[in-house]
């Protein structure tokens, strides 16, 4: 029963893990100029209005420093060591461009299709934006205007969200913004996966260790 109920917990524990998001939430206008990189609502909160860095857990503050604030430390010199105290070379290793050449397709294809993938599970949590801006020619702004209206028409989600004033009067620029995108983890997990699978891995390790210099192909 006891390790019934241990494996039960380990296993709660990694679903609960695994419904985690990573997320990144980006805030600008009035008040706010912030971003925050993290695991769900713990990670680090840079606030660029007042210059100031912090980390977050469970959406609380627990330590804060100045963003500018710069660590000066001195490298290290190693000891320089004399000619016979130095250990002999190892012969180096070659990795011929033609088995980069042969893996390459099968690993742009992999990773092309993770891309899209990610990008796919990327979920937009929040979404607000609203800008004022014009060029010096209207018909500049103009233009703009019409690439604004032709992706609200693409994305049809955003109509709402995100505003675009025209400023016919001059070139200026203005306005803010509330963006916050999040991707779980099992999903990342999965994509991983396929990943992993589609790649010839095999090749991979074989062309990372390389091949002594003279040896003979086979």
């Amino acid at each position: 029963m006891y390790v019934t109920g241990t494996i039960v917990i380990i296993a709660l524990l990694l679903a609960a893990i695994l419904l985690l998001r990573l997320r990144v939430r980006f805030e600008l206008g009035g008040d706010r100029r912030s971003l925050f990189v993290g695991l769900g609502r713990t990670g680090r909160e840079y606030d660029y209005l007042r210059r100031v860095r912090s980390v977050r857990v469970l959406g609380f503050r627990v330590s804060s420093s100045p963003l500018d604030e710069k660590k000066a430390r001195k490298p290290e010199q190693p000891e320089k060591k004399s000619p016979s105290e130095q250990p002999p070379r190892k012969p180096g290793r070659k990795r011929p461009l033609r088995d980069i050449l042969r893996i390459l397709p099968e690993c742009s294809k992999g990773l092309y299709g993770y891309a899209v993938g990610v990008l796919r599970s990327l979920i937009i949590e929040h979404l607000e934006a609203e800008i004022k801006g014009g060029f010096a020619a209207p018909d500049l702004t103009g233009q703009a205007f019409g690439y604004y209206q032709a992706a609200l028409a693409a994305a049809p989600a955003v109509v709402g969200r995100v505003r675009f004033t025209p400023d016919w009067t001059g070139p200026s620029l203005s306005g803010s913004a509330r963006v916050s995108v999040a991707l779980p983890l099992y999903l990342l997990l999965y994509r991983s996966l396929v990943l992993v699978a589609g790649l010839p891995l095999r090749q991979i390790v074989k062309l990372a260790i390389g091949k002594k210099r003279g040896d003979q192909d086979g």
